[in-house]
């Protein structure tokens, strides 16, 4: 070997031997992982507070379809025109909703319980979808075509009896909390 030439396990001329090279790439082992938590939990999170995790009763959702295949339901401020249902009552996923006409919806997973759904609606609130076993209620104007039922009265108890004397068709009662919907329904 000639002189001065580092054999080619010994140190590089100079005597001092280099410190190994660190990838440029290395730091993304760590990165990546933090990033698929931070993202993982942040969807958990803003699932949890604007879908029905959080929902309790008295709160409102948005929901387009009362079916196995339909989007998961909003919590969304009870006034904005998109809030259909108000909830009752959420109970244990076996138990039963109390007593009254609410509309269900049972969510499973690490926690099932179940959404037991009042119709939101004010005096004088026209709905389509009204009739239809699986569509959401969609508030639409009196004069729409597609209307299927108009609410006539409000009663803050749970008795048919509130909607005597009006042109009410339908009503809807309900235990928790006490209410009775008198609704018009289109023929």
């Amino acid at each position: 070997m000639p002189v001065g030439q580092p054999d080619a396990f010994g140190p590089p001329p100079g005597g001092q031997p280099m410190a190994p090279k660190r990838s440029k790439i290395g730091w993304l082992r760590f990165a990546i992982p933090v990033l698929v938590v931070l993202i993982g939990g942040g969807l958990f999170l803003f699932n949890y507070f604007t879908g029905t995790g959080s929902a309790q009763a008295g709160d409102c959702l948005s929901v387009t379809e009362f079916s196995r295949k339909a989007d998961d339901p909003k919590k969304i401020d009870c006034g904005a025109p998109e809030a259909n249902v108000k909830i009752g009552a959420r109970v244990a996923g076996d138990e039963s909703c109390p007593e009254g006409d609410y509309d269900t919806i049972s969510m499973t997973g690490r926690m099932s319980y179940k959404l037991c759904l009042i119709i939101n609606v004010k005096q004088g609130d026209c709905l389509k979808g009204f009739k239809s076993d699986t569509a959401g209620y969609q508030k639409v104007s009196c004069t729409d075509p597609a209307k299927d039922a108009e609410l006539v009265k409000i009663a803050n108890a749970a008795d048919k009896a509130s909607c005597e004397g009006t042109e009410a068709t339908l009503v809807a009662t309900y235990s928790t909390p006490p209410t009775t919907l008198c609704l018009k329904t289109a023929e």
